[in-house]
């Protein structure tokens, strides 16, 4: 019998047949056998009769409407076009926009910068997400590392990984292609971004700052002196507020970055006390005064907030990055020195300091470095020669009395005389 194929279950008036997905065979209320069909959200019926013959009637209509049901679908799914895999660069775009929310807007702009920059005029990556391999990958660092900084390598790899994992959770690929190819292509890694260090001598850092004096304003001039006298990192110096100086204490609490109109945290994400001079402390207690006396003067109360507020900004902002990277030029070409940048006078603060004999751990808290191997790696060829003092008795014990110190001699050899003839 055609229905002994078939394990049937219990329903409200009789057994039912489960012939395929979707399809039924059960009786009704009136125990005559009918199929049901259920496709796409829609119920169809169709009444066969009562009785066994019924059944069996009932069963071979299901049957049949169930192989012309698959042959439909397999037919549908053949008449449907393959769908085009993605290229890593538009993929690459819809990573961008998935993601947008979960980034704050910097974040997302130095990521479209280095898909748009780096990746895209790639030739390697103008093909399907899947055939993107290592080679692919190595191939761009390695060409980027010739021109870039490896602080640009790594980052152009995170952007590139992070794609390569988003495309790992979409079940596109099995693998991150991307994984530890940075080992291969740049140095060890506390070597990558230690650049050399052009500092100022005490000399040029005095004839700098007198220059600055000559011909800068008050807010241009301290800008300087905070960078060269204090250590701080330009975005650090930028974002100085009144509210953070305690000039009594000779301090200053460092606790913002500013950059591209907008604040954040300082590098490594920590605030710190940095030790102000005395006289750059006396300076700023002027140049508070001198503030204040321009801001009644404006109209805008005695209150200061920013210390190096730009005069030309509508709204209350900093001096920008590029204004502060030229003032710096200007004034080394006005002095006749070789040109600088704003992180040359936070060296030239660790060179003196360090040259100075104080002690690299204390500098290394000044500058706000996350550990002192970094100061050491940046600036271990400024410190002094410490050891060279003692250093016999340090080898040989404290109780070791040296000998008197034998000058050195010439020890001169005769040679042969030779004869001539007359």
């Amino acid at each position: 019998m055609p229905w002994r194929k078939y394990s049937p279950g219990r329903g409200k008036f009789g057994p039912i047949y489960f012939i395929a997905k979707g399809v039924q065979v059960r009786q009704d209320s009136r125990k005559t056998w009918t199929v049901f069909i259920e496709k796409k959200g829609k119920r169809i019926n169709k009444t066969i009769g009562p009785g066994r013959e019924g059944l069996i009637k009932a069963i071979r209509a299901a049957e049949a409407i169930s192989e012309r049901i698959v042959s439909a679908d397999f037919a549908q799914a053949d008449s449907q076009p393959e769908k085009t895999e993605l290229t890593f660069s538009d993929y690459s775009q819809e990573w961008l926009e998935l993601n947008a929310k979960r980034w704050d807007e910097r974040t997302h702009e130095r990521y479209e910068e280095i898909i748009r920059l780096h990746i895209k005029p790639h030739a390697g990556f103008d093909k399907p997400i899947s055939k993107v391999g290592r080679k692919d990958i190595k191939d761009l660092l390695r060409s980027l590392y010739k021109k870039r900084s490896p602080a640009t390598v790594e980052a152009v790899h995170a952007v590139i990984s992070g794609i390569l994992n988003e495309a790992i959770d979409d079940e596109k690929l099995e693998a991150n292609p991307a994984t530890g190819l940075l080992k291969k292509i740049l140095p060890p890694k506390h070597q990558r971004n230690v650049k050399d260090a052009d500092p100022f001598t005490r000399e040029e850092r005095d004839l700098f700052i007198a220059q600055a004096e000559s011909s800068c304003t008050p807010a241009e001039q301290l800008m300087l002196k905070v960078m060269v006298h204090a250590g701080l990192r330009l975005g650090e110096t930028l974002a100085m507020r009144a509210g953070s100086l305690y000039l009594t204490k000779h301090t200053y609490l460092v606790s913002e970055s500013y950059k591209l109109k907008r604040f954040s945290k300082p590098k490594f994400g920590k605030t710190r006390f940095v030790d102000l001079p005395g006289f750059l402390s006396t300076e700023l207690c002027d140049y508070l005064a001198y503030c204040k006396k321009e801001n009644l003067r404006a109209g805008k109360g005695a209150k200061v907030d920013l210390l190096f507020a730009d005069p030309k900004e509508t709204g209350e902002w900093p001096y920008s990055q590029r204004k502060a990277q030229d003032l710096v030029k200007r004034v080394c070409k006005a002095c006749g020195l070789p040109r600088r940048n704003p992180h040359d006078l936070r060296h030239t603060y660790a060179t003196i300091m360090l040259m100075a004999h104080q002690s690299p751990g204390y500098v290394q808290k000044q500058l706000g470095h996350s550990s002192i191997s970094i100061t050491m790696d940046i600036y271990c060829h400024w410190i002094p020669g410490e050891g060279r003092k003692g250093l016999e008795a340090a080898l040989m014990g404290e109780n070791f009395v040296p000998n008197r110190v034998r000058q050195p001699h010439i020890i001169a050899y005769k040679t042969k005389a030779t004869s001539v003839s007359n």
